[in-house]
């Protein structure tokens, strides 16, 4: 009975240190990868400011989730066009097109049914040789959950890779444009 006491206590004593660090834990995140895409600008802007258009091109797809499913909002391209979504891996959330200068940046915003953080993502265009540098960023607050703060590292992997799998859907999409 003294071992059983001893273990609970030790788990409830890491549990608490556990949170005591994760107020510590930064909450604000920030995600920057760029690539060169060998395609004008304005092709890119074009895939970018239109959500009805990145079930075809970006990583959030039914191929990473088969459950996903879009529904639209607003003009179909610039600012104020939404994208609603529901998927069971993914989760349901809406991203809204913000800021949408043409052939120069998209902005949006990104809310997750059920969380208080907001996302907010800026993808801008820039010449380079051989095409076009696009660069995308997100950054955010991971809310008053202390928990959340541990997945930071994870989040900027994870957000790493999905921005690779839409340069790579961008390249494909925009080649013969």
């Amino acid at each position: 009975m003294r071992i059983l006491r001893n273990l609970v206590f030790a788990a409830v004593l890491l549990l608490l240190l556990m949170l005591v660090v994760g107020v510590f834990l930064p909450a604000r995140f920030a995600v920057e990868r760029s690539a060169v895409i060998p395609a004008p600008a304005e092709p890119l802007y074009a895939k970018l400011a239109t959500p009805r258009t990145w079930a075809t091109w970006s990583a959030w797809t039914t191929a990473a989730d088969p459950t996903l499913v879009y529904t639209y909002a607003g003009p179909d391209s610039g600012v104020g066009a939404t994208m609603r979504f529901t998927a069971k891996k993914m989760g349901n959330g809406e991203l809204e097109i913000v800021e949408a200068v043409p052939a120069q940046a998209v902005g949006y915003e990104l809310r997750l049914t059920g969380t208080d953080m907001k996302l907010n993502g800026k993808v801008t265009f820039e010449p380079a040789a051989g095409g076009t540098r696009v660069t995308w960023r997100d950054s955010g607050d991971l809310g008053k959950n202390v928990l959340l703060r541990y997945l930071r590292p994870l989040l900027d992997r994870n957000l790493a890779t999905a921005y690779e799998k839409c340069f790579a859907g961008l390249r494909h999409e925009t080649r013969g444009e």
